[in-house]
C-alpha cells in the first residue's frame, strides 16, 4: 500500500508568503537610502515622454482599477449572492486598508525621501506633514486589485499588475522609499483578504434581508439566476 502525502496546508503557505514579504520590507528599509538614489538617479535619465507616463500611472492609475472594481462587482452580482457579498466585504477592506494607512502615517511620521536627500525627483516633494510611510497609493491600489481578484480572477490577473506598477511609480517618482511601498502592499492586501474572509458571511446575511425590499432585490441581484440562488 502507497502512503498518500498531502501538500502543504494553505495557512502554511500562507504564513510563509506574510513572513517573506515582511523579511523583504526589513532589507528593504535597512537599505532604503542606496535604493532610493540609485533608483531616482536612474529616472532622472528616462525620457520625458516616459516620465510623463509614470506621473500619469501614479495619479490616475487607481481610478482604472476603480473600473475595474465595478466590473468584478457587475460580474459577483450575475454569480449570485455570495459572490457579491464577497466583492462588497472585499470594498470594505479597501475603505480599512486607507484608514490604516493614514492612521499609520500620522503615527509614525516618516519623513518623504525627497526631503531627507537633497536629489532631484521627477514629481514635487509633498508638503513637509505628507508622510511617507506606508504609501497611500500603494495601499489603495493594491487593495482594490485584491478586491478584484476576489470576485474575478481574469480581472484580477489584470488589476494586480497595474497596482505593482502603480506602487513602483511611486518610487520612481522620487517621493516613497522602497519599503513604504512594500508596507503598502501588505498592509491593502491583508486588510482586503481579512474582511472578504470574515465579512462575507455578515454581508451576506445583510443582503439576503435586504432583499425584502423590492428595489433593493433588483439592485443586488438583476437576473432571474441570481434571484432564485
Amino acid at each position: 500500500m502507497f502512503e498518500t502525502r498531502s501538500g502543504p496546508r494553505p495557512q502554511v503557505l500562507v504564513g510563509l508568503v506574510a513572513a517573506g514579504a515582511v523579511l523583504i520590507t526589513l532589507l528593504l528599509a535597512l537599505l532604503r537610502g542606496i535604493a532610493y538614489r540609485a533608483t531616482v538617479s536612474w529616472s532622472q535619465g528616462l525620457p520625458s515622454w516616459l516620465q510623463s507616463f509614470v506621473e500619469g500611472l501614479s495619479d490616475y492609475g487607481v481610478y482604472v482599477l476603480a473600473a475595474l472594481f465595478l466590473v468584478a462587482a457587475l460580474v459577483a452580482r450575475r454569480r449570485g449572492l455570495t459572490h457579491l457579498a464577497r466583492g462588497v466585504a472585499a470594498g470594505v477592506g479597501v475603505v480599512a486598508a486607507y484608514l490604516a494607512s493614514e492612521l499609520f502615517k500620522s503615527v509614525v511620521t516618516e519623513q518623504r525621501p525627497c526631503r531627507h536627500f537633497s536629489v532631484d525627483t521627477i514629481a514635487a516633494c509633498p508638503a513637509p506633514t505628507d508622510w511617507a510611510w506606508p504609501s497611500n497609493h500603494t495601499t489603495v491600489a493594491v487593495a482594490i486589485a485584491v478586491a478584484v481578484l476576489a470576485m474575478s480572477v481574469r480581472l484580477g490577473l489584470a488589476a494586480l499588475p497595474l497596482a505593482g506598477l502603480i506602487g513602483l511609480s511611486r518610487v520612481v517618482l522620487g517621493v516613497h522609499y522602497f519599503h513604504d511601498v512594500a508596507s503598502g502592499v501588505i498592509l491593502g492586501t491583508a486588510m482586503v483578504i481579512i474582511f472578504a474572509r470574515w465579512g462575507t458571511p455578515w454581508v451576506a446575511r445583510w443582503l439576503q434581508y435586504a432583499r425584502r425590499v423590492p428595489v433593493l432585490d433588483r439592485l443586488i441581484a438583476g437576473t432571474p439566476e441570481a434571484r432564485r440562488g
